[in-house]
């Protein structure tokens, strides 16, 4: 059985009632993310009936569960017995046929986790835009700890909450880190995962410029690399190893920096210059500036004499 996780959420059969289905709603339609929350109960009542599929999409099943369990799992052919817990990934490539099945049954337990999604032809177009040849082999891999999918998913998940112009920046550095994790650690490349050393002084340059040019329109990763002649993937790397700061962090610095001049320099109302900076809603604006100056913009601009 195929499963295609292109849709709003993964085929039902995968996911028997009852349980907690959420979807994380990220800008691209080409990456999703899931969470799944069930009694483990629940799930060994249809343990026999899960059939064996083929996900369509490469799939990275992330572990959060508070004390080992045990798993029965078929990956590509082959069958483990899994002990696996919280921080634990399992990574199940497109048209690899999988199942996985409850080896206990505990009423009281619970069993959370959550799906990872990729489109194929998204992490090819990321792999060949960075010199990686194909054939791009992704390699089955049963219940593993990888803490830093894990953190970058536990961002992802929060991340849509964030009130900020520059939140789908953030969005995308994080799906760019995942996507290396993936080609780095479980994917087996023509060509191995490099790129340049650093940022010339005039890439950086560049960058820079485009970002405070624009820094009244909602910055993207894609557009920031381009000025400076760089794929997304690398650029993200490459600049805060330059900075100190990931390009989310230094947009909004660089924002708040702007408002600052403002505040000090003119008798612009506040609203005026929350939109100047690229802040839409004055709300979003002051909680920004609070959070990166320990003040609100009217404090500070009377702190300032003005």
């Amino acid at each position: 059985m195929t499963f295609d996780y292109s849709s709003e959420t993964p085929p039902r059969e995968f996911v028997p009632p009852p349980s907690l289905l959420s979807r994380v709603r990220l800008p691209s339609g080409q990456v999703k993310l899931f969470n799944f929350r069930a009694k483990l109960s629940n799930l060994w009542q249809y343990a026999d009936a899960m059939p064996q599929h083929r996900p369509k999409q490469h799939v990275v099943c992330l572990h959060h569960f508070d004390r080992p369990m045990k798993f029965d799992r078929n990956l590509d052919g082959r069958t483990r017995r899994e002990t696996t817990a919280n921080g634990d990934i399992a990574f199940l490539p497109a048209d690899a046929p999988t199942m996985l099945r409850p080896a206990m049954n505990d009423p009281n337990r619970f069993l959370s986790y959550s799906y990872l999604v990729f489109e194929p032809s998204y992490l090819a177009e990321l792999a060949l835009t960075n010199g990686i040849g194909r054939p791009l082999d992704f390699i089955p891999r049963f219940a593993r700890p990888d803490p830093l999918l894990h953190e970058i998913t536990a961002a992802l998940t929060s991340a849509p909450r964030i009130k900020d112009p520059a939140a789908n920046l953030f969005i995308e550095t994080l799906v760019n880190a995942a996507c290396a994790r993936i080609l780095r650690n479980y994917a087996e490349v023509r060509y191995p995962l490099s790129g340049p050393p650093r940022l010339t002084d005039d890439q950086l340059r560049a960058a820079i410029d485009y970002i405070q040019d624009n820094i009244g329109e909602s910055l993207e990763l894609r557009s920031i690399s381009r000025a400076a002649s760089l794929s997304e993937f690398h650029f993200a790397r490459l600049f805060k190893a330059a900075t100190g700061a990931t390009p989310f962090q230094f947009v909004t610095r660089t924002r708040i920096e702007r408002a600052k001049e403002l505040l000090r320099k003119t008798r612009l109302p506040i609203l005026e210059i929350a939109e100047r900076v690229g802040y839409r809603k004055p709300s979003h604006f002051s909680a920004r500036f609070r959070a990166v100056s320990g003040c609100g913009p009217d404090a500070y601009r009377k702190s300032t004499g003005r």
